[in-house]
């Protein structure tokens, strides 16, 4: 387990079922995520298993986000890792509204980020977020990403194309935010 300020990120588990299926399907949270369309409970098994076939092959790490007091929040990953760049994609969503606004996703971004940098020795991190996501970029932006650029008109969304951008976080810049970051220490 690793612990944020305010969080602390784990392996997904089937136990975690329930809560992903009590709160992954509505639209609000999904609208800025990469699909609008429900998914069963077999599915959302189905892709817990497949968390632990990534992690175990080194191409992503899924976490569930929980309080200190082990609340579910949520989850969050790094995707796509390529160990011969050295580079990942970053996903959070914390599925529970009654908990937005209240620092954890950004504290999970900085933890995630902790992971990739300081464990998994990655050295640049990227993600990308659909025009109009003001809260996920506010949150993005103070935890240390940087905007690199713009894909026009990548996602269709209740009958229009819209646009995603890019932000990204090298090693260095972690680092030099974040110095004495200690994802072991649960006595923050």
């Amino acid at each position: 387990m690793y612990y944020g300020t305010k969080v602390k990120l784990r392996g997904l588990e089937l136990s975690d079922l329930d809560n992903i299926m009590k709160y992954w399907n509505d639209l609000e949270l999904k609208y800025f995520l990469s699909t609008l369309l429900p998914n069963s409970r077999q599915e959302e098994e189905e892709w817990i298993k497949n968390t632990w076939k990534l992690r175990n092959s080194g191409r992503g790490y899924i976490f569930a986000i929980e309080t200190h007091d082990s609340k579910w929040l949520g989850t969050c990953g790094l995707h796509a890792v390529d160990t011969l760049n050295r580079s990942s994609n970053l996903g959070i969503a914390i599925h529970r509204k009654d908990q937005w606004g209240k620092g954890y996703g950004t504290d999970a971004i900085i933890t995630l980020c902790a992971i990739g940098f300081n464990i998994l020795n990655l050295n640049r991190i990227e993600l990308e977020y659909f025009e109009g996501n003001i809260r996920g970029v506010k949150v993005y932006r103070k935890a240390g990403f940087k905007d690199i650029g713009k894909r026009r008109q990548v996602r269709f969304m209740n009958g229009n194309y819209h646009d995603s951008n890019l932000m990204d976080m090298l090693k260095i810049e972690f680092t030099l935010k974040y110095p004495e970051f200690n994802l072991l220490n649960k006595d923050k």
